[in-house]
């Protein structure tokens, strides 16, 4: 049992690591259009403040989670650790500066 947990997780890990660089890759040679990300309208110049927010909040909370998943100890319970309070608070708050950012615009 051991080993079929060690082959999923090998295999889950390399699909998740292609898939990034598929992404990567795509956006790279334009067959994913990524101009106007960060715009509010596709007419506007300028950058949303919220959308700026929530494209760097919402991975570092997932990159902190994970971090912490990683060093958890996986002997004593096989379920992936429940998130801190502060991560919760991190994905609702940066979630409402953006709905607020969206609402204010209107």
């Amino acid at each position: 049992m051991n080993l079929l947990v060690r082959i999923f997780e090998t295999g889950l890990a390399v699909w998740f690591v292609l898939l990034a660089a598929i992404v990567v890759w795509r956006m790279l040679t334009g067959e994913i259009d990524a101009t106007g990300l960060l715009r509010h309208d596709p007419g506007d110049d300028g950058i949303a403040p919220e959308r700026v927010l929530s494209v760097i909040a919402f991975p570092a909370v997932l990159a902190s989670y994970v971090l912490t998943a990683l060093h958890a100890d996986m002997s004593v319970n096989a379920a992936l650790p429940n998130p801190s309070e502060n991560l919760v608070l991190l994905l609702t708050g940066g979630n409402g500066l953006y709905l607020a950012g969206k609402i204010a615009r209107t």
